[in-house]
């Protein structure tokens, strides 16, 4: 009667037991008393938490999880075609799993156990982790293209989610972009300046985390925008400065009879002070003027050229024609009311 008392315990103890998850070894050769023993063991194996991983390059991830109070060892597993493959046995709280492919995701599962009569009885396995490898490093970085104010850069494409596109921005790489392809184009540069990209592949856990993995960066390549055909406000106040300063060190009257200058009823002390002050007053409203030519922002930089010769040329005309002369070159928006030109454009005025 007791044995039957005692075996009956056991038997609903084991059933409870199993209930709970604890994974009870088979029973042969053992008597009851062995049995029931290995069911009380298998009851204090908890169940592993803190699952969490480190990646350590493109082939290789570490585990690490909390300890379990008691237990023996742990045995690790990977999930393949839909089930958990055991990948192995660790005494400590960390595996380091190798030999994966780069740019994979995968998913762990990690249980302990205790080793009672040389079987291992087994706690719950823990939640689910899912990582990734690192992908490889990017390949072929190249310019592709350049323009006045874009560079499309292009690349050999590998395994990844997507790509990230950093470029050399006063001595520090900022991420400017990513793609899922493998070009990207740069955008909003300046003309004639040179630029330098890197690129590095990224691996996401999931599509519903941003748990990244990074690949090695590319090397990196240099760009130089194309020098922009479009006259610009800058390129205007140069002209401006060149075409004045042509024409002060043509000024030979003016340099020799500077002192007599009463139109704005002062006398000049200096040559400078005197060009300083007539340019600064110099306006077409105020002035006279022998000639306009306008040119537009458009029409480009060889055009702004051949427009500068071209006035340099009629500097050299008019001091050498006229002896009692002074000119300023100003230059503005065409004006209202001049029939110059009825677009956008600058006009230069050779003032007297």
């Amino acid at each position: 009667m007791k044995n039957g008392m005692k075996k009956t315990a056991a038997v609903v103890m084991a059933a409870m037991l199993m209930g709970t998850g604890a994974v009870v070894p088979a029973a042969e050769d053992m008597g009851i008393f062995s049995q029931t023993a290995i069911v009380a063991e298998a009851a204090s194996v908890g169940k592993v938490t803190g699952l969490k991983s480190k990646t350590l390059s493109n082939s290789e991830i570490q585990l690490k999880w909390s300890k379990v109070k008691g237990a023996s060892g742990y045995t690790v597993y990977m999930r393949k075609n839909g089930k958990y493959n055991k990948l192995g046995d660790c005494k400590g709280t960390s595996y380091t799993v190798k030999k994966l492919p780069n740019a994979t995701r995968e998913n762990f599962k990690v249980r302990a156990y205790k080793t009672v009569k040389g079987k291992k009885v087994y706690g719950e396995y823990s939640a689910n982790w899912n990582t990734a490898t690192n992908p490889q490093a990017c390949k072929g970085l190249k310019v592709s293209s350049v323009g006045t104010d874009s560079v499309k850069l292009s690349w050999t494409k590998i395994g990844c989610t997507n790509y990230r596109i950093y470029q050399n921005i006063k001595g520090k790489w900022k991420e400017i972009g990513k793609t899922t392809g493998t070009s990207y184009t740069v955008k909003k540069l300046a003309p004639a300046t040179k630029y330098q990209f890197k690129i590095r592949a990224c691996k996401q856990d999931d599509k519903k985390t941003n748990n990244n993995h990074y690949g090695k960066y590319s090397g990196v390549v240099t760009a130089t925008t194309k020098k922009s055909d479009k006259i610009t406000q800058a390129d205007i106040d140069a002209m401006k400065a060149e075409l004045t300063a042509y024409s002060r060190e043509k000024a030979t009257y003016i340099k020799e009879h500077y002192t007599e200058f009463w139109k704005y009823g002062i006398d000049y002390n200096t040559v400078e002070e005197y060009f300083l002050r007539k340019e600064g007053k110099a306006k077409p409203s105020d002035l006279g003027y022998d000639r306009v030519d306008t040119i537009e922002f458009t029409e480009g930089q060889s055009m702004l050229s051949d427009f500068k010769k071209i006035y340099m040329d009629y500097i050299d005309y008019e001091y050498e024609e006229r002896n009692d002369v002074y000119y300023v070159v100003y230059v503005e928006a065409c004006p209202n009311g001049l029939d110059v030109n009825p677009n956008p454009c600058w006009a230069v005025y050779l003032l007297y």
